[in-house]
């Protein structure tokens, strides 16, 4: 194990020991993967072009960095900064609609994320205030590393209307004619996989949090996108049709998150 790895280990066992986190809601993945393990999936060409900030690929540093911001280790960090509390050790996050999956998510998609939180572009009474206390450089290191960690999607829980999954599906790959609405599969590709490094996936991501984002969108709250595409698509979506695309993307399969 390298040098380096070694002091990562010591400094996450300290904050652990000297911090003890609340886990909040339903983050249940507390754990923070061995770092030796998030090295062996940089090789992987899959990973490792989500997990590319800029035109090089991610240093030892910035790996070794990416959990302990995950931990709270950030420069002004502490528990309040932990992104284990809401979204968990390996990015799993939870069904409540306000803490999404970050696992397999491309890192310059969460690195811009976490610079429109901190901006203002991107409004958030929680998100805005811990982005706008990260380093850049914090915030890049913890965008690779929930890139390149690994979580199990979550199945949904309860029943749903067969008709309204049929009509979530229909919107994803072909839209609506009727209402003006483009199908999801333009931009976030066959089954919801998503087109790194700009486009994020659909498939297997919290309908709570997929609901309530594009609410946010046709409120004009959220706004951060290129050229508007998805403020001009949700304006045209009733609730139902929002629920409907966000229900049927929570149950398809996503390989690019879960490797299989």
């Amino acid at each position: 194990m390298k040098p380096g790895i070694r002091k990562t280990f010591a400094r996450l066992a300290m904050l652990a020991a000297l911090a003890p986190i609340p886990v909040m809601v339903g983050a249940q993945d507390t754990e923070t993967p061995a770092i030796s393990e998030l090295e062996a999936r940089l090789d992987d060409e899959r990973s490792l072009f989500n997990a590319t900030v800029s035109d090089t690929a991610p240093d030892d540093d910035l790996l070794e960095l990416g959990p302990l911001v995950a931990m709270g280790g950030a420069e002004n960090g502490g528990s309040g900064m932990a992104c284990i509390t809401c979204h968990g050790g390996q990015g799993a996050g939870d069904g409540s609609g306000a803490f999404p999956r970050l696992t397999g998510l491309s890192g310059w998609y969460t690195y811009k994320q976490l610079n429109d939180y901190a901006s203002g572009a991107r409004p958030n009474e929680v998100m805005t205030g811990i982005a706008q206390r990260l380093t850049e450089r914090e915030r890049e290191a913890v965008a690779v590393y929930y890139s390149v960690v690994e979580a199990p999607i979550e199945k949904p829980l309860g029943e749903i209307d067969l008709g309204l999954l049929q009509w979530g599906g229909q919107l994803a790959a072909v839209g609506s004619a009727e209402k003006g609405i483009p199908a999801c599969v333009n931009c976030h590709c066959a089954e919801g996989t998503g087109n790194p490094p700009s486009v994020p996936y659909l498939a297997g991501q919290y309908a709570n949090y997929m609901s309530y984002q594009l609410q946010l969108w046709k409120e004009g709250v959220r706004d951060n996108d290129a050229m508007g595409v998805m403020s001009a698509i949700a304006e045209k979506m009733s609730e139902e049709d929002m629920r409907a695309v966000s229900e049927y993307y929570m149950r398809v399969h996503n390989p690019e998150t879960t490797g299989e």
